[in-house]
């Protein structure tokens, strides 16, 4: 007898909390640790590193999620102009049963006919950012509770972020109930530790988003079909697992097309699987390798052609010999692809793709180059 069809339980969307978030448990174990434990661990200052497409904005949301499950309060923002002011909005909505108890009042008048004495809420007098902010985290720590703010997006070239890091330093010097976690592209969030003026986040915690490995890819596909009242098949499920590549948003679209083939039948089958893999495949192509090479200049392809026929790890001089170009004008366009997270730097200077999938998309789609 068919299964009644459930709803799909996969989220290929960006910045969408999947059911289970593969690979990244013990990461999300050690910082909610941290924020059980006093002011001060180590952990409260965490930044995320990985390419498009790998989980960080999933996971800063899974964060403060758990975050405010344990009783924190949370500030979720990109690195952008108005950075500042929508924090304190921001904790300001988010904390407002806790501040409205200490909401400062003074006497306004004298209700003569009541002989009673009216109070209302004063208007702060005006004050740094820095001052109300920490104003807002005492009154919330005073209270028991403590402020989580997450920064997605991290951009080297945004004054406010530096502005934010320099307050949020301070508030760990007085020991204050807060924590910091930010994400960004590799080489921004390299360029944001390379400011003397915020050095001290060199002492933050440092975590790559780099592959999932494929036994926990299996997992939380598992986790997600059988929680969700459905079944799959070893041969399967190591077919899906693998096709995913460890790279988190491709299980998302892997998981939601392999469920929505056949969804009345309680079994997903290997055909369903192999189809649905085709279709994840596309959808990556469409929504992944279309948009991250739309903006690329012609030179930018030719670069990333030569990096992807030469198949691994290389450095400068090897792609310039392989490109026919020298050193210099080589250079100029690995920094460029570095800059926008479509390819990342390994050991020794080295180069290779920093999104699964991508070379080969490169070498099919460009290959009169």
């Amino acid at each position: 007898m068919p299964a009644t069809e459930t709803n799909n339980p996969f989220t290929p969307t960006f910045g969408s909390i999947p059911p289970q978030l593969a690979g990244r448990q013990q990461m999300i174990r050690d910082i909610l640790g941290g924020l059980d434990n006093a002011p001060g661990d180590p952990n409260r200052t965490t930044i995320f590193t990985g390419a498009r497409g790998t989980g960080k904005t999933v996971l800063l949301a899974k964060l403060a999620e758990e975050a405010s499950a344990q009783g924190w309060v949370s500030a979720n923002v990109t690195a952008r102009e108005g950075l500042l002011e929508e924090v304190l909005m921001q904790v300001k909505d988010n904390a407002s049963d806790f501040l409205a108890a200490n909401a400062p009042s003074r006497i306004t008048g004298v209700e003569i006919a009541g002989f009673g004495i009216s109070r209302s809420v004063t208007e702060e007098p005006e004050r740094t950012w820095r001052s109300r902010l920490t104003a807002l985290v005492k009154d919330l720590n005073e209270q028991g509770v403590g402020l989580l703010i997450t920064v997605d997006e991290v951009d080297a070239q945004c004054a406010p972020l530096r502005d934010l890091v320099d307050t949020y330093q301070h508030l760990v010097r007085e020991r204050r109930d807060v924590a910091l976690v930010m994400a960004g592209l590799p080489n921004n969030i390299s360029q944001l530790l390379q400011d003397k003026k915020i050095s001290f986040l060199r002492r933050a915690f440092q975590h790559r988003l780099d592959a999932v490995p494929n036994d926990e890819v299996a997992f939380a596909l598992r986790k997600t079909i059988e929680t969700s009242g459905r079944s799959i098949g070893s041969e399967a499920l190591g077919l899906a697992a693998e096709s995913t590549q460890g790279f988190p948003f491709m299980i998302q679209l892997v998981g939601y097309n392999i469920w929505r083939q056949n969804p009345q039948r309680k079994a997903i089958s290997l055909e369903d699987t192999k189809n649905g893999i085709e279709l994840a495949g596309s959808d990556m192509r469409r929504m992944i390798f279309e948009s991250t090479i739309h903006d690329l200049s012609e030179q930018d392809i030719r670069f990333l052609v030569t990096l992807a026929r030469i198949n691994g790890e290389s450095d400068t001089a090897q792609i310039a010999a392989a490109w026919g170009r020298d050193v210099n004008y080589t250079s100029k366009y690995r920094r460029r692809l570095l800059e926008q997270g479509i390819i990342g730097e390994r050991m020794f200077g080295k180069i290779d793709f920093d999104i699964p999938l991508l070379s080969e998309y490169i070498l099919e789609r460009f290959s009169e180059f």
